[in-house]
């Protein structure tokens, strides 16, 4: 291989390599040790916060709907029976409308009656009791 490419650019390329190695060996000090491990705590936490925020932000959702729903199902019954209670007091109110007409009309009648009879007094009254040797009637 060292003769395909050349011993020159095979000692640089090694030379490079080797340059490298001590530049990282030499720079992987505590302090970037304690950076890289703070780094990488922080990218840890911040997943494991983003988990838990997203289950309890889904959890919360999911309790506002139940508890959205059971709402609704309140008021809908709530609502049902108030339009049922409303609907039985019209029926009975209709049912007292019909039996006040009905009395209303039998008292007209009765009334009629009443004066019809009153007149019928008034003239035996003034036929047969004022004027009773009256012979001109």
């Amino acid at each position: 291989m060292s003769k395909a490419v050349g011993w020159r650019v095979l000692a640089v390329a090694c030379g490079i390599y080797g340059g490298l190695y001590l530049y990282e060996r030499l720079s992987w000090t505590n302090k970037a040790k304690e950076t890289a491990f703070k780094r990488q705590y922080v990218d840890f936490a911040s997943h494991k916060l983003r988990l838990i925020v997203d289950l309890t932000s889904t959890n919360a959702r999911h309790q506002a709907k139940r508890e959205l729903h059971l709402a609704h199902k309140k008021l809908s019954t709530e609502v049902e029976n108030f339009s049922d209670t409303l609907v039985e007091e019209v029926k009975q109110l209709d049912s007292d409308i019909n039996r006040l007409d009905f009395i209303t009309t039998e008292a007209r009648k009765l009334k009629n009656r009443a004066n019809n009879l009153g007149n019928i007094l008034n003239k035996f009254h003034e036929t047969f009791i004022l004027n009773p040797w009256d012979e001109s009637n």
